[in-house]
């Protein structure tokens, strides 16, 4: 295993683990922490016995108290940057399904929403966002299996190596899109525009490609073999007729 991947896998185990810590136990650990060292740094050697020492570690803890405050209410923060991530993502994916909901074309928030859930990793797969207007949408490497994004104006979009999987983009407008690497099988672009797409390395085994509009599309050809291809305008602008049985 790469040493990247280890270290990487290693701090998430180290993570969870200290999520799985009660805040109570965190708060309790830190502040006995902070006080030790505050008291060792502050300490006074030339003061001695019990009494002197403990009316010593008393007056230091008091002087610093605000300063621990604040110390532990910044652990606390991190530990509980989960929970706010989580809260984050739930807010997003409200933003989207309400726009659906609402059949809303063009939604900024739904656009933001989409890129912000992309960059945390989240997984797009079923996203409902048909007709939506995402023209230069940023979703490299996205999760889109099975999404329904028909009627949906993706020009200019970065789709780079995406998985679509089963989508349905029926009707989509993925003209001059970024559509390289990506994996269409099975996906339904039935009269959908790709025209000037890049298309390299993209595959379309037993994708609906019916009444399609490819001209000058960036692909090779045989990238369609496999596709279901009826009244499919090709890059070199030809119309593919399905051969006489």
């Amino acid at each position: 295993m790469p040493r990247f991947l280890w270290s990487h896998q290693s701090n998430r185990q180290l993570e969870k683990k200290v999520q799985s810590v009660p805040t109570w136990l965190v708060a309790l650990i830190s502040i006995v922490i902070l006080s030790a060292v505050i008291v060792i740094i502050r300490g006074n050697p030339n003061r001695t016995g019990p009494r002197g020492y403990r009316q010593q570690v008393l007056n230091t803890l008091l002087n610093d108290a605000e300063a621990i405050a604040i110390m532990v209410a910044v652990i606390l923060y991190i530990k509980g940057a989960p929970d706010r991530k989580a809260q984050k993502h739930y807010e997003a994916w409200r933003v989207i399904d309400t726009a659906a909901a609402a059949n809303v074309t063009t939604s900024y928030a739904r656009y933001q929403a989409l890129e912000d859930l992309h960059c945390d990793g989240v997984p797009l797969k079923w996203l409902e966002a048909p007709k939506a207007n995402l023209t230069g949408i940023s979703l490299p490497k996205a999760n889109l299996e099975a999404c329904n994004l028909a009627g949906s104006n993706l020009e200019r979009a970065n789709l780079r190596g995406a998985n679509l999987k089963g989508a349905n983009l029926a009707g989509a407008n993925l003209s001059h899109a970024d559509l390289v690497g990506s994996d269409l099988t099975g996906a339904d672009l039935r009269a959908a525009s790709l025209r000037s797409t890049l298309l390299w390395d993209a595959k379309f085994w037993e994708a609906d490609l019916s009444n399609a509009e490819m001209r000058w599309a960036d692909l090779h050809q045989e990238q369609l073999n496999g596709a279901k291809l009826s009244k499919t305008v090709l890059p070199d602008g030809k119309l593919y007729k399905t051969p006489q049985q």
